[in-house]
């Protein structure tokens, strides 16, 4: 027999060096029939030359990707890739098992090694291999059934690594400049990157910037009382975006071997997904069923912002305008006739404005729009505009046809004006116009 020659792992960085065409000479030593049978057996199957791994793969089972997290064509293609994702001192003991095992004429053995997958926790791989030899005792092939260790086997720390990747969680060490000393978790999963490439980075520098100065000054605030901080914090994925954590910030005065500085244990949990649906109610609540227009704490809440955050000298204006005598369309025609027509505002206002603007229903008849960019003459005429439309529109109503119109006030913003202020002097325009007849605009003093 000849003598079989040392094996030395495979590089990293590159393939074994055996001829391709060895594989693929490989896969037609098993018929079809053979290879569908070796498929349906329980666990992942393997066959291969006497070189094992090192390229003479002959069939591999596609459930290798459940083990590896490669699809079955990665190995036959490379099947140096299933050895190069050993642990390192696992690798060579394993080779060093099945030379002697093929040397000393032994015709089953069994391999334990833990297999390191990108991104995920490291597993710990059973591998019974059956050796076929010729009549001289030369190995022909080598028959494998991988397996997962059982859990009983499997060590402490990556049963806690299976449990976070489970439930998604993070568990940050970080010290008091909020730099990362550790981190256990699925960290490719939430943030798109290896716990590697966490370590050593900032916290902050993945924060947002308008949230990092929130959160230094906030557990800046605790760190002196020892307690704990719950925050919610926008953290920046590898893809660019930004996803909502809620972070629980635990101070430990020794957070690890590595440092023995006051720091911080942080467990954060990924809640973009409630925060969208949280921020999709909001809007939904903030809304009017009947219009579609902000309801009075939406609207005044964005008059207020636009006032503060919006430039000095960028022009706004307002109109406000009641329904006249919805109260007599009511008792005339129930709820269900002024429900309609109040409908009907919202997609006569929509249908009307070319403009864009800011539509809010303050009260049960009363309604303002918000402007930007508008002279007071130039609200005017839209206000004047949205008049004639509604006072030319017919609503039918169980065969009959209700009609309404509305009184209108205009108001153009002052320098320093609140909201509430602003609002008010529209809001004496139509009052103006109610006093003047009703369904006319008026412009605020």
């Amino acid at each position: 027999m000849e003598c079989m020659q040392r094996r030395d792992p495979p590089p990293e960085d590159g393939q074994a060096s055996v001829d391709d065409s060895t594989a693929e000479s490989g896969q037609r030593l098993l018929d079809a029939p053979a290879q569908r049978w070796l498929e349906s057996v329980p666990g992942t199957v393997y066959v291969t030359g006497p070189n094992w791994w090192l390229g003479d793969l002959h069939f591999l089972s596609e459930s290798i990707v459940e083990l590896g997290q490669r699809p079955a064509d990665d190995y036959r293609d490379q099947p140096a890739l299933w050895l190069r994702q050993m642990a390192t001192a696992d690798r060579q003991q394993a080779l060093d098992t099945l030379q002697r095992a093929e040397t000393e004429g032994e015709s089953r053995l069994r391999l334990v090694y833990t297999l390191e997958r990108d991104g995920d926790v490291p597993c710990r791989i059973e591998d019974q291999i059956t050796l076929t030899r010729d009549e001289q005792g030369g190995v022909l092939t080598l028959t494998g059934v991988l397996g997962v260790m059982p859990q009983e086997e499997a060590a402490p720390e990556q049963t806690c690594q299976a449990m976070l990747r489970h439930c998604g969680d993070l568990i940050i060490a970080l010290d008091e400049e909020l730099d990362c000393l550790g981190v256990l978790g699925n960290a490719v999963d939430t943030l798109g990157m290896q716990p590697d490439q966490l370590r050593a980075r900032s916290l902050f520098s993945l924060m947002a910037p308008e949230d990092g100065a929130r959160v230094q000054r906030t557990l800046l605030e605790q760190a002196g009382e020892a307690r704990p901080v719950l925050l919610e914090v926008r953290l920046e994925h590898r893809d660019g975006s930004y996803r909502w954590f809620e972070i629980h910030f635990s101070p430990y005065a020794d957070i690890t071997s590595l440092a023995a500085m006051p720091g911080w244990v942080a467990v954060a949990r990924n809640i973009t997904e409630r925060r969208h649906q949280s921020l999709n109610w909001d809007a939904y609540t903030a809304t009017d069923e009947l219009t579609s227009a902000l309801n009075q704490s939406a609207f005044m809440g964005l008059l207020r912002h636009a006032l503060a955050f919006g430039e000095s000298s960028a022009r706004l204006s307002m109109i406000v305008f009641d329904v006249d005598c919805l109260d007599d369309i009511n008792r005339s025609w129930g709820r269900d006739g002024g429900d309609l027509v109040l409908t009907c505002i919202g997609e006569l206002c929509r249908a009307t404005l070319r403009e864009r603007f800011s539509f809010g229903r303050l009260e049960d008849d009363t309604f303002a729009i918000l402007l930007s960019g508008k002279s007071l003459q130039e609200t005017a005429r839209v206000a004047e505009r949205l008049r004639e439309r509604f006072a030319a529109t017919r609503v039918e109503f169980h065969g009959h046809w209700l009609t309404f119109s509305v009184s209108l006030g205009v108001a153009e913003r002052r320098v320093e004006e609140t909201a509430e202020g602003f609002l008010a002097r529209a809001g004496e325009g139509v009052r103006e116009a109610k006093r003047h007849g009703r369904d006319r605009v008026h412009q605020a003093p």
